[in-house]
C-alpha cells in the first residue's frame, strides 16, 4: 500500500520530490525562526555598507517565502491541495489509477510540461505498467534532470 499510496497519478514518486521532503521544510522553518529572534533583518541593514551583499537580503526572504510555499503537505492521492491538478482531474475522470493505463501518455499534452523537469517520466509509468503499482518503486528512473 506504500507505494501506491506516494505513487502519483502522473507516475512520479511523492518521497523523491522537493516538495514532499519534511526535513527540508521543518529546516527551513527553524531558520526563518532564528533569523527573526536575532533580529538578522535589522542586522544586515547595519552591515551592509561594509558588507554590500547584505543590501539583498529583502529579495533572499523573498526567495524563502517562495521556497516555503512549494511544501507539499500530502500524497497527491491523499492531498485534496492537489485537486486543482489537470493531470490527477484526468485520471480520476477516466478511473484510471494513474496515467500508465492510458495508451497516449507518452503524447500527453498534460504530462509535456513536467517532462521537463522529470525526464524519465515515460520510463516510470512504462515500469509502473510492467510491475503494478505495489511493485514498481524500487525500480523507478531518477526523479529530477540533476540527479542523473
Amino acid at each position: 500500500m506504500t507505494e501506491k499510496r506516494f505513487t502519483s497519478f502522473c507516475g512520479l514518486y511523492c518521497l523523491d520530490c522537493v516538495p514532499s521532503n519534511k526535513r527540508l521544510f521543518e529546516t527551513l522553518k527553524e531558520f526563518n525562526k532564528s533569523l527573526e529572534h536575532v533580529n538578522f533583518e535589522k542586522y544586515t541593514a547595519l552591515k551592509s555598507e561594509a558588507i554590500p551583499i547584505f543590501k539583498k537580503y529583502p529579495e533572499f526572504l523573498e526567495v524563502l517565502k517562495e521556497i516555503e510555499k512549494l511544501e507539499c503537505i500530502g500524497p497527491c492521492r491523499e492531498n485534496e491541495d492537489k485537486a486543482s491538478c489537470k493531470i490527477r482531474a484526468c485520471a480520476i475522470d477516466k478511473k484510471y489509477e494513474g496515467c500508465w493505463e492510458c495508451s497516449c501518455f507518452k503524447k500527453c499534452e498534460l504530462l509535456q510540461p513536467i517532462k521537463k523537469i522529470h525526464p524519465l517520466l515515460d520510463y516510470n509509468l512504462e515500469t509502473i505498467k510492467k510491475f503494478d503499482i505495489d511493485g514498481w518503486s524500487a525500480k523507478r528512473g531518477k526523479h529530477y534532470m540533476w540527479s542523473q
